[in-house]
């Protein structure tokens, strides 16, 4: 971004948010901060999931399945995998039932709650994972921590502390 661009998202900043009280609102930089944190995420998860693709015929999303799993160390439920991915049930029931399809996950009903399906990993899921796994971290170091100098344990604890926020301050609604 040059500084020119910068100078007019300030302008534009102050517009925006005059009509805003300044205790609940960010100045400037925090807004441009904010912006380029959700266009950073946006871009470099499009990214790595095209790499994916391109190279393991893989999407992003049944990498994660497969990680959530191969890190559990066990079957987990698609409770489990929905609330560890931050999806929607039925995002998750999707997304699983094209991996049981194509053969990288297991499903099974739970012997004592017929509701209750549990996923494993198949031989040929732990194959690709391992496969692609070795993409996805020279992905992550080549666009994202290959640009933190240093930063990453200080970026990290920032990270926890707006989880941590956004989860246990109650939400608040101004006029």
């Amino acid at each position: 971004m040059c500084a020119r661009d910068g100078e007019q998202r300030r302008r534009n900043h102050v517009r925006y948010a005059a009509r805003v009280p300044r205790r609940a609102r960010p100045d400037a930089d925090g807004l441009i901060a904010w912006r380029s944190f959700l266009h950073a995420h946006q871009t470099l998860v499009a990214r790595l999931d095209r790499e994916l693709v391109e190279q393991h015929d893989l999407p992003l999303s049944w990498y994660d399945v497969l990680v959530q799993v191969s890190d559990a160390g066990r079957e987990l439920t698609m409770g489990e995998i929905a609330e560890r991915l931050l999806i929607s049930p039925s995002t998750c029931t999707r997304v699983v039932d094209r991996m049981v399809a194509a053969g990288l996950v297991s499903r099974r009903t739970d012997a004592d709650d017929a509701r209750v399906r549990h996923i494993g990993l198949t031989a040929s899921g732990r194959g690709r994972l391992r496969v692609a796994a070795v993409t996805h971290l020279a992905g992550i170091e080549r666009h994202f921590a290959g640009h933190l100098d240093g930063d990453a344990g200080r970026l990290a604890a920032q990270f926890g502390a707006m989880i941590a926020s956004a989860r246990h301050q109650p939400d608040q609604v101004s006029d």
